[in-house]
């Protein structure tokens, strides 16, 4: 049996908007229900609950190739972002370099950081990629973090220079964070020279909204002054005399300040089990294929695309610009496919599910929606 099979939606045809809303992986809605079966039980069920909240963090680590001391589970990317531009000590003159090619989510808290008297420098693409030099050129004694997508939600660039770029950062001693909410699932996230990383549970991972895994290096924690902290992020909350001195948890548990959204984490678990039973290399390899075959039929559509040429770029997404995004996202759905648009362009993703009748159904319907 295929990936696709597995996927009610899937079958259907047409599904090409992972990188908004990915599909819920075998055994998610089984693993919903048993949350619900163990929240039923009232308290006997946390048991459960911890148990499935220590197996997430380790099948998460797996897919990343980190310590499980260094994985944990935030409520979203942003609380993720958040918490780091909080931690980190601020100083005026400081200098946080970014990217035209980043989601609001990782933009937002450093433009904040501007009322501190923080600059914010920004990376401009060329053709929908980033280059390197161009990042080298920007960061300078004064940068104590760089930002950057795996994969940007724009254009669907691959970003193939993420420990050459921590090296440059590290040499003057800044930190180099990664967003990796539309690589993680789907692309390679090589931890190598990164400090702190998420990304979002719904999308490429296959899970439910309220959970992003995040990943904090131990170089880092050893720097981090945590800006928020709750009971779940301290050893030994429940001691006798609570009014005084406390330890923060070792490694990146610190992180949680309160108790976890478990539902979301019987889903990843889920999610992640029945990821790790593929041989991602060849999946992704497939899927790779398709997406490079979706570029090539837009290319001869003749419309303007966002997403570079090139193998080193590919990830799940191709997105081509156009003024009227909205409206072919909703005349494309009235023949069945499901795309993004608006922000002036159209995006479509490709994941394991995926196969070339989605690619066919969907230049069809845009041969027929642009005629219009």
């Amino acid at each position: 049996m295929s990936c696709r099979e597995l996927f009610p939606r899937a079958v259907i045809g047409g599904y090409l908007d992972t990188a908004a809303e990915g599909l819920p992986a075998p055994g998610v809605t089984e693993a919903v229900a048993e949350y619900l079966r163990e929240k039923g039980r009232g308290t006997p069920g946390r048991l459960r609950h911890f148990g499935i909240e220590t197996e997430a963090r380790a099948l998460a680590a797996d897919l990343l190739g980190a310590p499980v001391t260094d994985t944990v589970f935030l409520p979203t990317a942003s609380d993720a972002l958040n918490i780091l531009a909080a931690s980190l000590p601020w100083q005026a003159g400081d200098r946080v370099v970014t990217t035209d090619l980043e989601f609001p989510s990782n933009l937002l808290p450093w433009l904040a950081l501007r009322e501190r008297g923080v600059d914010v420098q920004v990376v401009a693409s060329h053709g929908g990629a980033l280059q390197l030099e161009d990042f080298t050129a920007a960061i300078d004694r004064r940068t104590r973090l760089v930002t950057v997508s795996q994969v940007s939600y724009k254009t669907g660039a691959w970003f193939p220079h993420t420990e050459a770029l921590g090296d440059a950062v590290h040499a003057v001693g800044g930190v180099l964070c990664v967003d990796a909410t539309q690589a993680l699932g789907r692309c390679p996230v090589p931890l190598a020279g990164v400090d702190f990383l998420m990304a979002s549970t719904f999308k490429w991972l296959l899970g439910l909204h309220g959970a992003a895994v995040t990943y904090m290096s131990p170089l880092l924690r050893e720097r981090f002054a945590l800006a928020g902290v709750g009971w779940y992020s301290v050893d030994n909350a429940m001691a006798a005399v609570r009014t005084g001195t406390y330890d923060l948890k070792s490694g990146a548990a610190c992180l949680v300040a309160g108790m976890p959204n478990f539902a979301a984490l019987y889903a990843i678990t889920a999610s992640l089990k029945w990821l790790l039973s593929l041989d991602l290399a060849v999946e992704r390899k497939r899927a790779d294929l398709l997406t490079r075959h979706l570029r090539e039929r837009l290319a001869a559509l003749g419309l303007p695309l966002l997403t570079p040429e090139g193998d080193d770029y590919t990830s799940g997404i191709v997105s081509f610009e156009h003024p009227e995004g909205e409206q072919i996202m909703r005349q494309l759905g009235e023949h069945g496919v499901v795309v993004w648009g608006g922000d002036g362009r159209v995006r479509a993703s490709v994941h394991y599910y995926s196969d070339e009748s989605d690619l066919q159904l969907l230049v069809e319907a845009l041969q027929k929606v642009l005629a219009r």
